[in-house]
């Protein structure tokens, strides 16, 4: 983490709000993913992204929410329903399986 009073990742001693401006903190990543050749992304995207790659892995919709600082689980799971559903498929076939080799 870096070395700040709130452990903010995105700090800035110089702003006057002491944080890296959303628009500022785009700007830099898309200039590091022009370098790269790789598809641009925004800094929500990829907050986005690593949330659903989390839950997708199985990581609780619990630590995934306290992990996002979303104020209610019912947060999270509004944003995530499409991925939470496709989740509770797979879950539905590995029951049924555990069920089918007993």
């Amino acid at each position: 983490m870096p070395s700040n009073l709130n452990q903010l990742v995105f700090y800035s001693g110089s702003s006057k709000y002491k944080v890296i401006s959303n628009t500022s903190a785009n700007k830099t990543l898309h200039k590091l993913l022009d370098e790269i050749g790789a598809n641009r992304i925004s800094v929500h995207g990829l907050r986005h992204t690593h949330a659903s790659v989390l839950l997708y892995e199985g990581i609780s919709v619990y630590y995934v929410s306290e992990r996002l600082g979303h104020s209610t689980i019912e947060t999270t799971m509004n944003h995530y329903a499409h991925l939470i559903k496709e989740l509770c498929e797979k879950d539905e076939q590995q029951t049924i399986q555990v069920f089918e080799s007993i």
